[in-house]
């Protein structure tokens, strides 16, 4: 539960299992006799006296009724709640329970059962209440199947300091075999089931499924209760009101293929349905942690953004420094540009105020890709000549499509804020209209650490943002081009841009983000490997933010 126990206390906890060696078991997962519960159980999206609770009952193809159990003790001697759930093949066969009538801030054990076959037991919590001393999130993005064992879980799992677990997005990847990590499952024997890419409501159940069965998965969804938004690949790469980047004429009507994806997600996950089926999409939360901290998060791919600009249709045009000055004015940062819908912002407008209402110490706001500004590198930077005469000639054309921005020092990828500046204005106007300057921002998507600052247009400090790598997707462009022009390329990212301190695009891992009422404390938790399940975990890097004055800075 939220724990009464020092800074120091909970310091001594994390480090102690920092460097330890892990291979990852869930022996004691295992449902007994029939294996009717082969996608384990979770929980999440929970409030002050209510959690989501869920499983799925596999190899079944008729309706079928399942008991569900919550208690006080792992024993199940002290049962709080119990009812039955029915259901069917409309549902794909998903179980899934709003667990009411809880106390606050309280631990809770939960359980299913079709007659003789029983599930693992799941532990879970409530939000807290009143004087809240501190908060431990473990902040997860970008889980790729083909790509690696999902160790990240497994370590998030045996944190016995994680209060719940925070996935920022791109919890399963839409690709087929020939797509993107395909290569690499083939190589360790994790290729994507489906074999195509998921179009069909079949299609992105079958996937979410496969991602179920990972043994990391199954211990850290047993163990800790999520905080769950989407990004892009839940669906398809770069989507925006009206397509994606990756669903193609061919593939559809992409309306179909967008609310079959998130039908998928609602069965599969445990967050709890809108009202209205047609209310899917507007999937933002705020979830309170009594005087401590707000977390607030975000939906900006299905319900507010625009098409995202291509470089590959303007860039050709652009061959001088004032060429490039008008197309970022005019293009890139035209007013009329959005990441988030209107009712989006009416909701972050009104619990950012309820929270600073509420005189809670900290604003966290779930994210999902990097808010700081960033330009691209330039490729005439000495160090990096130096190394481009080290690749072979394919290798330097991939290093020049890479950086050919920063000659006109442009942003380096348009699918983030950075493509909609204005709208990252709006977003930071509605907090100011709110008298909020110190958004603590987590950010995935990107397959890299961050350590950023944030200014708005003015240069007025807005916050400060920490940035997940992937928990097995990796850097990929970069990936082949080798460690040492990624670290060069990272070391350019804080030479070029002021907002950010530090990136790093070589490791995977996780973020341990712990918040009390003195400071923040940022630990970038790496695995040493995703190719099979053995593993090691280290803090490769530890911030400290203190809030002072209404404004955050790093210590």
């Amino acid at each position: 539960m939220f724990k009464k126990i020092t800074r120091r206390q909970v310091i001594k906890i994390v480090s102690g299992v920092a460097l330890l060696p892990f291979t990852a078991c869930s022996t004691q997962l295992k449902p007994s006799k029939n294996v009717v519960f082969a996608h384990g159980v979770a929980s999440g999206d929970p409030d002050q006296s209510s959690v989501v609770i869920w499983t799925r009952v596999s190899g079944l193809t008729t309706p079928v009724k399942v008991d569900w159990y919550v208690a006080t003790d792992a024993t199940f001697k002290h049962v709080v709640s119990r009812g039955i759930f029915n259901t069917d093949s409309d549902r794909d066969h998903t179980v899934k329970v709003i667990a009411e009538d809880l106390e606050p801030g309280e631990t809770y054990f939960y359980k299913f059962a079709v007659e003789d076959s029983i599930s693992a037991n799941g532990q879970t919590q409530t939000l807290p209440v009143g004087h809240v001393e501190q908060l431990v999130l473990a902040v997860t993005t970008c889980s790729n199947y083909p790509f690696g064992y999902f160790n990240a879980y497994d370590a998030i799992a045996k944190d016995a300091s994680v209060d719940l677990v925070v996935h920022l997005g791109d919890y399963i990847y839409e690709y087929g075999v020939d797509g993107f990590g395909g290569e690499m499952g083939q190589r360790i024997g994790r290729n994507h089931q489906p074999a195509h890419e998921t179009l069909s409501l079949d299609d992105y159940r079958k996937r979410h499924a496969q991602y179920k069965t990972d043994q990391g998965s199954l211990a850290m969804h047993a163990r800790h209760p999520l905080i769950v938004i989407w990004d892009d690949h839940e669906t398809a790469n770069n989507p925006w009101m009206g397509g994606a980047k990756n669903h193609q004429l061919n593939e559809g009507s992409w309306e179909a293929r967008r609310l079959a994806s998130l039908q998928a997600y609602y069965e599969w996950l445990p967050v709890r349905d809108p009202v209205k089926i047609s209310d899917r999409a507007n999937y933002w939360r705020h979830y309170k942690f009594g005087d401590l901290a707000s977390l607030i998060t975000l939906e900006s791919r299905h319900t507010g953004r625009s098409k995202q600009i291509s470089y590959n249709e303007s860039l050709p045009d652009i061959q001088s420094n004032k060429q490039a000055q008008e197309f970022a004015k005019n293009v890139i940062n035209a007013a009329d540009r959005e990441m988030l819908s209107k009712d989006m912002q009416h909701f972050l407008k009104e619990e950012l105020n309820e929270s600073v209402s509420a005189g809670r110490r900290w604003r966290i706001i779930g994210n999902q890709s990097v808010m700081a500004k960033s330009i691209a590198p330039n490729l005439d930077d000495p160090i990096l000549n130096n190394l481009r005469n080290k690749l072979n000639l394919e290798k330097q054309q991939k290093l020049v499509e890479r950086t050919h921005l920063g000659k006109y020092s442009l942003p380096s990828d348009l699918d983030t804020w950075s493509g909609y500046p204005a709208a990252r204005e709006r977003f930071y106007d509605i907090a100011k209209d709110a008298n909020v300057q110190d958004l603590l921002v987590i950010s995935g998507d990107s397959h890299s650490y961050w350590q950023n600052k944030l200014f708005d247009e003015n240069g007025q400090s807005m916050g400060v943002e920490l940035g997940a790598t992937g928990v097995t997707s990796p850097r990929s462009i970069m990936e082949s081009l080798g460690g040492e022009v990624m670290q060069c390329f990272d070391e350019l990212n804080t030479a070029n841009n002021e907002e950010i301190i530090w990136s790093d695009g070589r490791h995977l891992g996780f973020i341990r983000l712990q918040v009390n009422h003195k400071g923040a404390r940022g630990e970038y938790v790496t695995v040493s490997n995703v190719e099979s399940r053995t593993y090691e975990t280290q803090v490769l890097r530890t911030v400290n933010i203190i809030n002072q004055d209404g404004l955050l800075k790093y210590e």
